[in-house]
Order: structure tokens, then C-alpha cells, then sequence
């Protein structure tokens, strides 16, 4: 059995675990607050080194990654990690992607883009990620970029919805349960977000012809699934495409990290 040791590295939190080959995750899962200096981040990663017996190391960060190299700094992370040589800290193979492509790697492995060839992942979170499996393989581009894009359908989209139509709360689960409980002016807010997601959708797969979009992310809490995909279908009646909840959950980035070490060997 081969012991991958994995991080996810965000702009809030850093997490790891052990976990093998096949994502089954070996250790607990333990996390700390991101810093706001490269050096005390570096440091992280040496004191946990101490703390594991492991083969391998993955990485899964925020940021452009292409051929195992971040491509620049991070616009949520300090300056200087991006220089940070993972490989002389833990002298050990080393796998780095972007966290939105392994999240998505996990999903196409265990979760509910399994068996898909052709397959998106979209994060609904405070912003908006995408990533996407063309052919059974990760897209990248020309420098890992593919996917870096915002769309109009983020927890700040439905906000700022929120306030257009003058709705009396600004958090987007109580703007949700607002919208399912009659209000008019919430109504309008998650309607035209709905629309947003949908329009979005329909973009992504009349550029991709995908199978199924996956949704992680807090708000693939209150997409109405059974709608999305029935209309998507009368929209699109030549290429339709499922829509399915994530079920790798916040520990995706971690397991697909890991998991990717065997695509990379």
C-alpha cells in the first residue's frame, strides 16, 4: 500500500490527511488557518512532514498549476509561495495541482462523475470554480488555465441579487428559505440565480457536449436538481446532460491530490 501524504491548500485553511492510492483516507483529517506569510506556510508543511510516515506527497492548491508547477502567485495566497520547493521539504515524489482539478479528479474517480468521460465539475461557493474531464482526462490548456473563468452564479452573485430585489436578508441560505417559504422579492432573487446557473450550464455543454455536471460547493445545497436537468434537457434535446450533486465533499481536493499521483506515475 502506497501512503500519499496530501494537502489542500487555500486562501482560509490548510488540511491534510494520509490517504493511498485508491482515496481511502488514513490518518485524520487535520486543518489550520492559512497564514498570511510564504515562510510560516513553508513551515507548516516541514513540522507536519516530522509528524508522517508516507511514499508519496500531493499537493492540491489554489492558483494556476501546469506540469506540476504553480504558475504564478496565487491571488488568495502570499507572495513568495509560489516559490516554495516542495519536493526539498518533504524529499519525496511530489504531485501539485490546482485544487478546483483534483476536487474534480476525485469526483471522476469515487464520486458522481465515475464512469463519465466527458464530465464537469462546478463549485458554488463565495466565488465560482470549474473544472472539466474531456475524454477521461483532466482539460488544462496551454498553461493549466482551462476553467479559470467567473460566472454569475456565486454565493456574492445571489448577495447582490439579494439586494437588488430588496430582499430583507443578506445571507444566501436565508435568502433560499425565503424564496421556498413565498417571499416575493426572494422569489425574484433565487429565480434570476437559478437562471444565471442554468445559462451556464448551457454554455458549458454546448462547448463541451459533457455527460454530467457535478455541483460541489455550499450552495449545490439548494440547486433543485430534478429541475435543472429537466430543463437543460428541453433546452438542449440534442445533447442533453444530467445534473448531479458532488458527493466527495470537503475533502475532495485532498483525495483527488492523492489520487492523482497514479495518473502521474
Amino acid at each position: 500500500m502506497t501512503k500519499i501524504l496530501s494537502f489542500d491548500v487555500g486562501g482560509s485553511k490548510i488540511a491534510h490527511a494520509v490517504v493511498d492510492e485508491n482515496g481511502k483516507i488514513l490518518s485524520a483529517v487535520q486543518s489550520v488557518p492559512t497564514p498570511q506569510i510564504a515562510q510560516e506556510i513553508e513551515e507548516i508543511f516541514k513540522q507536519t512532514a516530522k509528524q508522517y510516515q508516507y511514499d508519496r506527497f500531493a499537493l492540491a492548491t489554489a492558483g494556476v498549476v501546469f506540469q506540476n508547477k504553480l504558475q504564478g502567485k496565487p491571488n488568495n495566497l502570499p507572495a513568495g509561495y509560489e516559490q516554495i520547493d516542495f519536493g526539498a521539504i518533504f524529499n519525496a515524489p511530489v504531485v501539485v495541482e490546482n485544487d478546483a482539478n483534483a476536487a474534480l479528479w476525485a469526483e471522476y474517480k469515487i464520486g458522481n462523475l465515475r464512469g463519465v468521460n466527458n464530465g464537469i465539475m462546478l463549485t458554488l461557493g463565495t466565488d465560482t470554480g470549474c473544472g472539466i474531464i474531456a475524454d477521461g482526462h483532466i482539460l488544462r490548456g496551454k498553461c493549466g488555465a482551462t476553467g479559470e473563468v467567473s460566472f454569475p452564479f456565486s454565493g456574492r452573485d445571489l448577495r447582490r441579487l439579494g439586494v437588488k430585489y430588496d430582499v430583507s436578508e443578506s445571507d444566501c441560505f436565508k435568502i433560499y428559505e425565503l424564496a421556498r417559504g413565498g417571499d416575493e422579492n426572494a422569489r425574484k432573487a433565487y429565480d434570476e440565480w437559478e437562471e444565471n446557473l442554468l445559462s451556464g450550464l448551457k454554455l458549458l455543454n454546448g462547448l463541451f457536449d459533457t455527460e454530467v455536471f457535478a455541483l460541489s460547493g455550499s450552495l449545490a445545497q439548494i440547486v433543485d436538481y430534478a429541475k435543472i436537468t429537466e430543463t437543460l434537457a428541453r433546452l438542449q434535446p440534442h445533447n442533453p446532460a444530467t445534473v448531479k450533486p458532488a458527493v466527495c465533499g470537503t475533502n475532495a481536493g485532498i483525495i483527488g491530490a492523492a489520487l492523482l499521483y497514479t495518473q502521474h506515475k
